[in-house]
């Protein structure tokens, strides 16, 4: 079976680096987020991509919220990159689809943001994973790209695929 790909945005992983610098914090052991436990175990059937967009969200989360410092948030960074053997997107171009898109369509801040990773997934041919449902919601009444999924989505197709075997 070929593996699913699939970007991740920032909402998607977010848990992931709190519970990490809660944890640093406290000095208690930190406890691995269900997503992550899925998307690990489920290895064999996707592969992940993110870029330089949600690194940037994570690190100003992780600094200005949690005030890890900057060799910290490398460290966590590569450790995720790691574990999800995850391909990263260093460069990424933002081109007049960004300012148009709040032309034609009505959205929250949050959402125009979130279309910056829409952009990176469909340049990049792979399907976004997003916990913003108001995006999923636009850029499927407008039919801008039929490779967007939720999480609970993405479980039911796994799910799918491991009824089909």
């Amino acid at each position: 079976m070929k593996k699913i790909k699939i970007y991740l945005d920032t909402n998607t992983i977010i848990d992931f680096f709190i519970n990490q610098s809660k944890a640093m914090r406290k000095k208690e052991d930190f406890k691995m987020p269900k997503k992550l436990e899925f998307f690990i175990d489920n290895l064999d059937k996707l592969e992940f991509v993110t870029s330089i967009l949600t690194q940037a969200e994570i690190i100003r989360e992780l600094a200005a919220g949690y005030g890890l410092t900057n060799e910290q948030i490398n460290y966590l960074w590569k450790e995720f990159l790691e574990l999800l053997e995850c391909d990263y997107i260093e460069t990424v171009t933002i081109d007049k689809r960004f300012a148009e898109a709040p032309l034609r369509i009505r959205m929250k801040l949050r959402t125009l943001v979130n279309f910056q990773h829409l952009f990176v997934a469909m340049d990049n041919t792979v399907y976004l994973l997003s916990g913003d449902k108001d995006l999923i919601k636009v850029v499927r009444e407008h039919k801008i790209y039929d490779k967007i999924i939720s999480y609970i989505e993405l479980r039911e197709l796994i799910s799918s695929f491991s009824q089909d075997l």
